[in-house]
């Protein structure tokens, strides 16, 4: 359980990117990709197909928000954080069923909820 838990925080966080460094997360853009990966198939019940899909999907999202680490200022950085995860999320719409993709939004939104609280803690 603690593992999902932790795992789904990185999921959030990572989809943000702009937050990650806030937590002192350093992973790789190849290993947020994989825990990503891995979340889904695990929560989501994904096929092969659909695993093979989201897995190219996320590296190359996981790389995009890479470079949103060199943007300068909060703002300019959660805006083009917000545009690759909207981007993302286009494609994970026709990758995913709709009971898919509506749990991962769901799960997307309460661990967003989740990662601001532990954001105002740590202030």
């Amino acid at each position: 359980m603690r593992k999902i838990i932790l795992t789904g925080i990185c999921v959030t966080l990572f989809s943000l990117g702009a937050f990650a460094q806030n937590f002192g997360m350093q992973f790789s853009p190849e290993e947020r990709a994989q825990m990503q990966t891995e979340w889904m198939k695990e929560n989501l019940q994904l096929n092969d197909s659909q695993l093979v899909k989201v897995d190219s999907l996320n590296l190359e999202y996981a790389l995009k928000m890479e470079k949103v680490k060199g943007i300068n200022g909060n703002l300019n950085k959660l805006k083009a954080a917000r545009k690759i995860s909207e981007e993302k999320d286009k494609k994970l719409k026709m990758l995913l069923d709709e009971k898919q993709f509506a749990l991962y939004l769901d799960n997307r939104k309460e661990l967003q909820k989740q990662a601001r609280e532990m954001a105002k803690e740590r202030k």
